[in-house]
């Protein structure tokens, strides 16, 4: 009987340790062609209105281990056309769900160019999941602190309301003691970063606005470029479009009313073969039968047609 305990007590325990929650349970999934979508407005001095992206882009070989190439880039809204790239982080999961960084850069994404860590290191750590956890260290002349507030907020966002999100305060100092970097970050399990809130410098807000991430449920690649129904549908205001593609390919999702008005562009960007859905807010719509279409290489390929109703 003693004998069959302790084996229960050990399978126990095995599954404690297997089903616990790590760091990269709150990053953004590492797995190509997945991304992140976030808005902030003019809230701030010296903070203009703008889109930000976080893209999984592709992946390099670093050191014989394979990382993913992690591109953090921003529209103007004074220049549409212009997309700036303001980070690029070579990362990957370890086996014990820690997110390391071996290299990085502030504009290219070419690793040959970027700045690499020979032996890497822990970005983002299973300690973060703690409350109370902090972590110091100095940079050059700036004192750096980094430390988790809570694991159980509540976060509500262009898309919806997340809850039991990791906040995470960083704060910077310079040689003369004086503050010069306050942020709070927002992480939701299985998303990733859904809010940050700049104290300084340049005051502002970002909220998660859109979700794409490529869906695990097959791997193959599939046979036909494919735009699925919607669901839920009707639906007020949150709905999921999951889409599919043959082939890497140019694509635009684009939202129209019954006049064929186009009222909102979902992906505009290039994606790579797999099967993707994208969840989008249509908050600012009125009720009504709406279109939506899959284009590639600006050639409608499918369309379907959803109901807003409030």
């Amino acid at each position: 009987m003693k004998k069959i305990t302790f084996i229960l007590l050990v399978l126990w325990s095995a599954f404690i340790v297997l089903s616990a929650q790590t760091a990269a349970d709150y990053y953004l999934p590492l797995q190509m062609g997945n991304s992140l979508v976030y808005r902030s407005g003019e809230e701030g001095s010296g903070w203009a209105p703008r889109t930000s992206y976080e893209t999984v882009e592709g992946t390099d070989s670093v050191y014989g281990e394979l990382y993913y190439r992690l591109v953090g880039s921003t529209i103007m809204d004074d220049a549409p056309a212009d997309t700036h790239i303001h980070h690029v982080f070579w990362m990957r999961e370890d086996s014990l769900g820690n997110i390391l960084l071996v290299a990085m850069s502030s504009e290219s994404t070419d690793i040959d160019s970027a700045t690499v860590y020979p032996m890497g290191y822990v970005y983002f750590s299973n300690e973060r999941m703690t409350p109370g956890y902090s972590f110091n260290y100095e940079y050059e002349d700036i004192s750096m602190l980094d430390s988790t507030i809570s694991n159980t907020e509540t976060v509500a966002t262009l898309i919806g309301t997340f809850t039991n999100c990791l906040k995470y305060l960083e704060y910077r100092l310079d040689s003369t003691g004086t503050c010069i970097w306050e942020q709070y970050r927002y992480f939701a399990e299985n998303v990733g970063e859904v809010k940050k809130v700049r104290v300084l410098p340049n005051p502002h807000i970002n909220l998660l606005t859109q979700i794409n991430f490529q869906t695990s449920v097959e791997k193959k690649v599939p046979n036909e470029f494919r735009l699925h129904q919607n669901y839920p549908n009707p639906f007020n205001p949150l709905t999921t479009i999951e889409y599919q593609l043959s082939s890497e390919s140019y694509i635009e999702i684009g939202v129209y009313d019954i006049t064929a008005k186009q009222v909102a562009s979902l992906v505009n960007t290039n994606r790579i073969a797999g099967y993707h859905k994208v969840i989008w807010n249509a908050m600012d719509l009125v009720s009504g039968i709406y279109i939506y279409t899959l284009r590639i290489d600006n050639m409608v390929v499918d369309r379907k047609k959803m109901i807003i109703l409030k």
